[in-house]
């Protein structure tokens, strides 16, 4: 049973941690511009150019969960593949800790080609890192680095020396019998156990004083941020023992695969688990300095198209140093095309995980390969429930006995390779890496059902590899994808070839055998001969011929090319892709001049999965061969002089055939909105978003000047995509009133967009906020969101007093609908302490709106929302409860509590906990029905006087959901709605009505069965019992020596679900 605790932001000293996924800190990330950007609840914000960019425009596209900003002038570098795109993956820079609170610089590694690396200012260097040509440096956080980096013209370019400038990122450890599930033993009464050789493991660290380990390391060095080598996280020392360990805690029960071979211990993830590529590069090279003949990562990150900097260093280190890489695939099964970097490496022995019944491992990552479709993993090994040495300090895994845990993983699975690669090196002390990854890859034990993407040639298999004398090379065949039609396809052909490394000469019988997309037998692969002789120490030859012409059925056909002969079996994976119905498309581009331009788009699929975000067009015209399918196609043609984007939108291509489609900038026209008075623009935002039947996609601009983006669409809209665009503008006016002017045209993207507002156009939105604690400061943010689909990222931040009263003008021309955000602000550390949430509200024009926020009583409450906030998804529980609502029923969370909890039981037994108010997501429930009793407190500081301490708990009923829709748990919330002042106070000395609604998950009222509500006057320390009226009325009696009033209620519902709220201090009583 697990309860999970998402980290949380910062929080003002002595607070509990925020509230993961509700009002977490508001956290800004610089970015390698200079720009900074703002992200609230997780989403882009808005952006802050840096000094000198003003009236920079950016681009925010969303995809796959990642958040991507680019400023235009940098767009063209990223699209031609000079910068890392993950420089501007927000996303991912809040996800390795690269955000402004967490650290000052950014660290880059730049690679500069043969000869010295460029001198850069504003930069210092960390690491030298020969094998790529490149240095990793922490570069300031300021446009300065930008100056530095580029060519400081408006043209951008690359500085003089600089090849490629990439994001130095983290990976982590690839974590989700075995020795002698492979065979070990059979080597080990061979007299093999890996002497005289050297395993590097780079990971985490190794205990050297672990018995197991004990005299086995002979170097060590620390590559990280961490103070030494110690292993505190217990992931190397695991992996260590897999190769190496002895055994001898466990009198050899967990002995490793090569206990004979010797470590180098190269730290290279910290103390936290996680290490920044340039480490792990640095370490690789490392460890071919101290001649290892294998090297061991059980680590990685998520693969691109683009050669990476290790992929590279892999490669390069394999090629001059005969080293043998042998790396985890990853975790990222069962997917296909989730093979993680550096195991995407050429070189790189790649191995997938199998259960101790050979069985894939659903969490091990399959191929092909990103990019080129290439066979990955090369090898499978066990993964699952490994039992090894585990680290006294260690904090992974689950103990099995004093000194072991068990853990899973290719993590776990790359170690039983590396140490049979081992058990072969010391058999063929002359052998190359490439020739250990052949033996093995050749002598591996194919599982029937599993296809090479999924178990490259097999599990190894150590006594087979023992006697392996034939091997390949190439150790697989990827024949890449073959063009539609084809009634005239060509054959394709590749040589492979049989290298025989022992004295006798090998009489090999040959086979091609193969399976279709549909799993049927396939006869598209045949060889050149069937039978081959391949001399004593010498190579042989045979070509492996693909006729796509021969298949009925569209897709991947995976295979391999088997040899016998002499006692021995080689088999080699091969595949090859017959192209679905696929055409070219042609895209060609005119700037606002007419003439051929240079230009960045990106494609993507309405009725298909397809994908291809900013891609660079050069010289006009660019052509991609796509699936037959319904395409939308965005384009940008960027003026590097003047610094004006034409965005060019064609949202309904249809290639069911050859087609051309051209872009000109000359037909867009320019954003205009004209505001009823005289006000300053604050932000804009420009931009669209596109669902097709599997896929969404869009783009917002945001920009200070609304003349910087000019818009055009070319063409209509397919039935089966849904289109809505933006135009979101925030004005700041006197008096400190506000103009939040905003559209959303539906099933286009507006050919220009000229718009003047008249006031009767408008809503008066007149916001009474209520006071706060002394000093606290608030902010208001007004963010539109359309009649239909997601919100836009959107909205700009406006001070507001408190208490105090502020006006807003705002659209509401097609059913726009506005989300009014209060946030509150520390008065000594300016982080975020709370926020309240109203519902997405649609207003009327010519009207005027009066809505409260931050007025007592502050309790829970239940506002409506498109999905449920507590709800369960199969065996998983996740609540969310605003336990700080203000009268209104606007959903408030409060950050800077002082004590929280939330717990969660069934049938008296705690099933788990979290220390959030209100908030917690508890795993692994029993599926048959039951009862549960949640349970969530919080204390507020002690500048707060009012809700200074609340509690609320449930009972109600639950089991497993089937499918992936959240199914709705039965909380019901007591709201107390007093007239108070606006001090949030009601007079003392005299009888005083409290009016009383029940609230269920959907906000609307319901009746409850039976209600009881008690009074204190005393903070809690006695309780009275209220009567309560007919049309559910408290009726209380307040003493006139009192100071506050506490409230408690407890209800039921007709389905005999309960809730008892507890507040103390729920308002004040004046004299």
């Amino acid at each position: 049973m697990l309860a999970t605790t998402p980290a949380a932001g910062a929080a003002p000293p002595g607070a509990a941690p925020a509230v993961p996924g509700t009002a977490g800190e508001v956290r800004t990330v610089t970015l390698v511009t200079g720009d900074q950007v703002v992200v609230r609840d997780g989403k882009v914000g808005s952006v802050r150019p840096g000094n000198g960019r003003e009236g920079t425009t950016f681009s925010v596209r969303s995809h796959d969960g990642h958040d991507y900003v680019v400023p235009t002038d940098a767009a063209g570098l990223v699209a031609r593949g000079r910068l890392d795109r993950r420089l501007f993956d927000v996303t991912t820079l809040l996800e390795f800790g690269y955000d402004d609170a967490a650290r000052e610089t950014i660290p880059l590694i730049v690679t500069h080609g043969e000869g010295r690396a460029p001198r850069l200012a504003a930069t210092s260097v960390t690491r030298e890192l020969p094998s790529i040509d490149a240095v990793a440096l922490n570069a300031d956080k300021g446009s300065k680095t930008w100056e530095t980096l580029t060519d400081g013209t408006t043209t951008r370019r690359t500085a003089g020396g600089i090849e490629k400038i990439w994001l130095d990122g983290k990976r982590q450890s690839t974590l989700e019998h075995s020795v002698p599930q492979i065979g070990a033993p059979t080597a080990w009464e061979a007299g093999l156990t890996g002497t005289g050789t050297t395993v590097a493991v780079l990971d985490s660290g190794v205990d050297q004083t672990h018995p197991d380990l004990a005299d086995r390391e002979v170097a060590e060095h620390n590559l990280t941020d961490s103070p030494d080598a110690v292993d505190r996280v217990g992931h190397g020392t695991h992996v260590a023992s897999i190769v190496a360990g002895t055994g001898a805690k466990s009198d050899g029960r967990f002995r490793g695969v090569a206990p004979g071979t010797r470590i180098l211990d190269g730290k290279v993830l910290n103390d936290e688990g996680w290490g920044l590529d340039s480490w792990i590069i640095a370490g690789m090279e490392w460890a071919t300095e101290q001649s290892a003949d294998v090297v061991n990562m059980s680590l990685g990150g998520e693969d691109t198209e683009e050669l990476d900097p290790l992929e590279e260093a892999v490669d390069t280190l394999s090629a001059e140093h005969g080293t043998l890489f042998v790396i985890a695939a990853g975790n990222a099964g069962p997917n296909p095309g989730t093979i993680g970097s550096p195991g995407s490496a050429a070189a790189a022995l790649t191995v997938g995980a199998v259960d101790r019944d050979d069985e894939l491992a659903r969490f091990s990552s399959r191929g092909p390969r990103v990019g080129d479709g290439g066979i990955k993993p090369d090898i499978t090994a066990p993964g699952v429930d490994i039992v090894a040495a585990r680290h006294a300090d260690g904090t992974i895994g689950e103990p099995v006995s004093d000194g072991y845990t068990a853990l899973s993983g290719t993590s776990m699975a790359a170690p039983h390779v590396a140490g049979a690669a081992a058990l072969l090196a010391q058999q063929h002390p002359d052998w190359t890496g490439a020739q250990l990854k052949a033996a093995l890859s050749a002598s591996a034990r194919p599982h029937p059902s599993l296809s090479p993407f999924e178990q490259g040639a097999g599990r190894v298999d150590i006594p087979a590899a023992l006697t392996q004398t034939l091997i390949t090379k190439p150790t697989s065949l990827g024949l890449g994808t073959v063009a539609w039609p084809h009634h005239d396809d060509e054959p394709v052909n590749r040589e492979l070839t049989y290298q025989n490394l022992g004295d006798t000469d090998l009489v090999l019988t040959l086979s091609a055998d193969a399976t279709g997309p549909d799993g049927a037998p396939a006869d598209l692969f045949s060889l050149s001969a069937d039978k081959l002789t391949v001399p004593a120490g010498g190579t042989a030859s045979v070509t492996v011929t693909a006729n796509t012409r021969l298949g009925e059925t569209d897709g991947v056909y995976t295979g391999a090319v088997v040899a016998t002969g002499a006692g021995t079996t080689t088999r080699t994976p091969l595949a090859v892709t017959r192209e679905g119905e696929s055409y070219d498309l042609t895209v060609k581009v005119l700037d606002h001049n007419g003439e051929p331009s240079d230009f960045k788009f990106t494609l993507a699929g309405m009725d298909n999965r397809l994908y291809t975000p900013d891609i660079y067009g050069e010289g006009g015209t660019t052509t991609l061969r796509l699936p037959k399918g319904q395409y939308l196609l965005d384009v940008h043609v960027y003026n590097e002089e003047t610094g004006h984007t034409h965005l060019l939108l064609a949202p309904g291509l249809s290639v069911d055939r050859p087609r051309t489609v051209t872009m000109d900038a000359r037909h867009t026209r320019p954003i205009r909105v004209t505001p009823p008075a005289e006000v300053d623009l604050r932000a804009g935002d420009i931009g669209y978003r596109a669902q097709g039947q599997l896929l969404g996609t869009g783009l917002t601009f945001l920009v200070e000047d609304l003349s910087a983006v000019s818009t055009a669409q070319v063409g209509k809209v397919l039935p089966g995509t849904t289109l809505i665009s933006m135009i979101n503008t925030h004005w700041l006016g006197g008096n400190g009133s506000s103009y939040g002017l905003s559209w959303f045209p539906e099933g286009e993207l507006p050919t220009g967009f000229d718009k003047v507002v008249r006031p009767q156009d408008l809503a008066t939105v007149r916001a009474d906020f209520g006071p706060s604690a002394e000093n606290v400061t608030g902010q208001l943010f007004a963010i539109p969101e359309p009649r239909v689909g997601t919100a836009f990222p959107s909205g700009i931040d406006f001070d507001v007093p408190l208490p105090g009263i502020r006006t807003q003008y705002l659209t509401t021309e097609g059913g726009t609908r506005w989300t009014t955000k209060l946030r509150f602000y520390h008065p000594e550390s300016e982080t975020r302490i709370a926020e309240l949430t109203s519902p997405p509200t649609t207003y009327r024009a010519g009207r005027t709106y009066e809505p409260r926020f931050n007025y007592a009583v502050f309790g829970p409450a239940l506002p409506p929302t498109d999905a449920p906030r507590s709800h369960r998804t199969g065996d998983t529980l996740e609540v969310d409860i605003p336990l700080f609502s203000d009268s209104s029923g606007n959903a408030g969370y409060f950050l800077a509590v002082e004590t929280a909890r939330t717990q969660l039981y069934r049938g008296g037994e705690l099933l788990g906990e979290t220390p959030y108010p209100g908030h917690g997501t508890f795993e692994g429930l029993p599926a048959e029905p039951g009862r549960y009793h949640l349970v969530t407190t919080a204390t507020r500081p002690a500048m707060f006087d009012t809700t200074t301490s609340i509690s609320a708990e449930y009972t109600f009923t639950s089991s497993h959901v089937d499918g992936k829709e959240p199914v709705a748990i039965e909380l019901n919330a007591v709201r107390f709605l007093p007239e108070l002042d606006r001090t949030n106070s009601a007079p003392a000395g005299r009888q005083f009505l409290v009016p009383l609604r029940m609230q269920d998950q959907t906000g609307a009222t319901t009746k409850p069965r039976s209600i009881r509500v008690e009074v204190s006057y005393d903070r809690g320390t006695t309780w009275q019992p209220v009567r309560i009226t007919a049309n559910l009325t408290a009726v209380l009696h307040h003493p006139a020596d009192a100071q506050t009033v506490s409230l408690r209620a407890d209800a039921t519902d007709r389905e005999g679900n309960t809730v008892r709220q507890t507040i103390l201090d729920a308002y004040k009583l004046r004299k």
